[in-house]
């Protein structure tokens, strides 16, 4: 009997790698017959060690010319009718619509996990027009919807009038094994708060930037450092200025975070939008508290008062208030929340439960064919 094909989507080679490794490897264990396909990286090669074909191509990750972008349609076309798979699993915005709609017109069942919604109640009505046309070509054909917090599961239910699958999941989990719980930091220590992302808006650097100058001016020896890629410029010049004044610290971007997770205290997790955050769950993880914005895909994370402290979306004053709050807690204090977030990671979102979920979902969909 031929092994069942099932092709993965992605815009990355370090999104399966970071986030999928233990899906992929479960199904190339179970006998399948598994395909990775996105931009080529240098993690590719692990994952064709241990089993797995892989298909490459060329793809502009942030570009929003969709005239341009229907380039990748044709790619993943003449991918999947060559490719012949079973099953397609997609993930990131742009790779799930455009899989998506090439999936539809092979009529090949997909399993979408979009995890960067973009709302088009957000956008002038025009942009907001032309986003739910793209939802609706690219998931209204899909087999099972992956929904990453409440709010992304609202919205495209309603787009795509629940018509189809879905589940739940706790984003993509945190494994628990790899990121373990870590000593805290000696009470003697300065503390320490970990900005981790884009240092582009959306992601709360500014309000980041702002609530560290306010910080520092009362307590000085507080230390916020920043790990991450500049996506806009202007971010540039300001994160520099701050550096030359002692009120950041630039660490660029870490491919493995978990040494800089145990040295720090806290994370600031200020972002506007998340599908389910890994930047809290891996903090949690390793026992550090975290600080976060009360939107879908952060406030899931975090329990308020127990592992950490959530405040108002763009309230920079509520953030600051929440960051001294914690400045003055207890030491024992700090280190029991610490261990309530690991705990609570170990309750809620070990990437086991993820995995499960999708291997219910890969037979269901597979017995019907």
């Amino acid at each position: 009997m031929d092994k069942k094909k099932i092709f993965l989507i992605a815009c990355k080679d370090y999104n399966f790698y970071n986030f999928r490794s233990e899906l992929i490897l479960k199904l190339v264990e179970l006998g399948f017959d598994v395909t990775l396909v996105c931009p080529k990286g240098n993690k590719i090669a692990y994952f064709v060690d241990r089993g797995c074909h892989f298909v490459g191509h060329t793809m502009d990750r942030r570009g929003m010319n969709p005239f341009k972008d229907l380039v990748l349609i044709r790619t993943y076309y003449k991918i999947f009718k060559e490719g012949q798979p079973d099953l397609v699993l997609s993930y990131t915005t742009k790779s799930v619509l455009y899989s998506g709609i090439a999936c539809r017109l092979l009529r090949i069942p997909y399993i979408v996990n979009n995890a960067g919604l973009l709302e088009p109640s957000n956008y002038n009505p025009i942009v907001g027009i032309c986003l739910t046309i793209f939802y609706k070509l690219g998931f209204k054909g899909a087999s099972c919807m992956m929904y990453q917090n409440s709010r992304e599961r609202d919205v495209l239910n309603s787009i795509l009038r629940n018509k189809i699958p879905y589940r739940d999941i706790p984003g993509s989990g945190v494994n628990l094994d790899d990121f373990e719980y870590s000593k805290y930091p000696n009470e003697s220590e300065p503390i320490t708060f970990n900005y981790v992302g884009r240092l582009v808006r959306i992601k709360g650097i500014n309000d980041f930037l702002i609530c560290a100058e306010r910080i520092k001016a009362i307590y000085p020896k507080i230390r916020f450092i920043i790990y991450g890629d500049y996506d806009e410029d202007v971010y540039r010049q300001r994160v520099h200025e701050l550096q030359k004044r002692g009120i950041v610290e630039y660490a660029g971007v870490q491919m493995n975070m978990k040494p800089f997770i145990s040295k720090a205290h806290a994370v600031i997790h200020a972002s506007y939008y998340e599908g389910m955050t890994n930047v809290v769950l891996e903090h949690s993880a390793m026992g550090r508290v975290c600080i976060g914005s009360d939107i879908p895909g952060i406030k899931e994370g975090i329990d308020e008062d127990e592992t950490g402290f959530l405040f108002h979306c763009k309230n920079v004053d509520e953030l600051v208030s929440a960051v001294e709050k914690f400045i003055n807690l207890p030491y024992d204090k700090k280190v029991a929340m610490g261990k309530a977030a690991r705990e609570k990671m170990e309750r809620e979102f070990d990437r086991n439960i993820v995995t499960n979920i999708y291997i219910e979902e890969i037979n269901r969909i597979l017995q019907r064919k």
